[in-house]
């Protein structure tokens, strides 16, 4: 009989452990966030990703009450920030702000020192661009125009880049080998890019939305084209690619959040509902429009497979137009 009662004792305390764990656990949930949270990107200050992510820091910080803060970590073409969150503590207070060139990284880059998938919980696709602006300083004003400049100068005309695999390379490169042309890539690592092109420093570029159109649209640079399948609301008289014959030109952008890998699923969830809150927010989408973005705001599993995808097709791209490493 005491055997018994040995018995149930050791039971009743197992449930009071469990009950207490998750009592403890469900108290942690509710404190969380309990300090500041910071958003680390790998571009500079200006640029895309780093715009939007200081429209959505803003409404994370009134909704989650906490600050959220912007931190710039760029160089390496995002690898400098992407290893930084990679290594950083997966308690829910560090995030990577980012774009198509996370998974680029995996087929350009040297012995990354991170798995692009693996080492990364997904949160959410925050947006989606119209793609990027092909402006251009040279004394043309169409692509055909473009093109028959380029041909008669085979190797001669320069375009600038955010680095190798990045989106301005492989708008590049695609253009390149849509049209039969060949240019020289200037990879830029600063903001000075767009500057660049207007000085005459290099001849063109396929650049950001949110960067180009301010200046298209006061007549310091000419857009010929955007990379994305339908027009942007910024530059609504700049034809797309395809619309020119070149059907199967599709370069667009997208911006996403990840955690470190084993950040707890409850905390990837309140982050991920935050966001899609935020998304909604009309000073959010005032700065998505100017941006040439629009608002995806995907649950974690749905951008989980988003990325898988992207990982296959860039890898198929990136062999097409000879960037893979093997």
């Amino acid at each position: 009989m005491h055997r018994f009662v040995f018995k149930d004792i050791r039971v009743c305390l197992a449930a009071a452990v469990a009950i207490a764990a998750a009592v403890t656990s469900a108290a942690m949930a509710e404190n969380y966030p309990d300090r500041s949270i910071r958003i680390i990107s790998p571009h500079p200050v200006g640029v895309a990703t780093d715009v939007i992510g200081r429209a959505l820091a803003l409404k994370l910080q009134d909704n989650l009450g906490q600050p959220v803060v912007m931190e710039n970590r760029p160089g390496a073409n995002g690898i400098i920030a992407e290893s930084y969150v990679a290594r950083s503590a997966p308690d829910g207070y560090t995030l990577l702000i980012t774009s198509g060139v996370h998974i680029a990284n995996a087929f350009v880059a040297n012995d990354l020192p991170f798995d692009v998938i693996k080492d990364f919980a997904p949160v959410t696709e925050l947006a989606a661009s119209y793609g990027l602006a092909l402006i251009t300083n040279l004394p043309v004003n169409s692509v055909p125009e473009l093109i028959e400049l380029a041909k008669r100068k085979p190797g001669q005309l320069t375009y600038a880049t955010n680095g190798v695999g990045n989106i301005t390379h492989v708008a590049g490169l695609l253009f390149q080998a849509r049209t039969g042309t060949k240019m020289v890539a200037v990879p830029y690592n600063t903001p000075n890019l767009t500057t660049d092109v207007m000085t005459g420093h290099v001849e063109l570029t396929f650049y950001s939305i949110a960067s180009a159109s301010p200046l298209v649209n006061s007549g310091k640079i000419k857009a010929l084209a955007v990379t994305g399948s339908r027009r942007s609301p910024t530059l609504p008289d700049t034809p797309t690619l395809q619309e020119l014959g070149y059907k199967d030109f599709d370069v667009t952008g997208y911006f996403g959040l990840l955690f470190p890998a084993k950040t707890p699923q409850d905390r990837i969830d309140r982050i991920y509902r935050d966001s899609r809150n935020a998304l909604d927010a009309p000073e959010v989408k005032r700065v998505m429009d100017a941006a040439g973005m629009y608002p995806v705001g995907s649950r974690p599993d749905e951008f989980a497979a988003f990325l898988e995808n992207d990982f296959d097709y860039q890898g198929r791209l990136m062999g097409e137009l000879g960037l893979k490493i093997n």
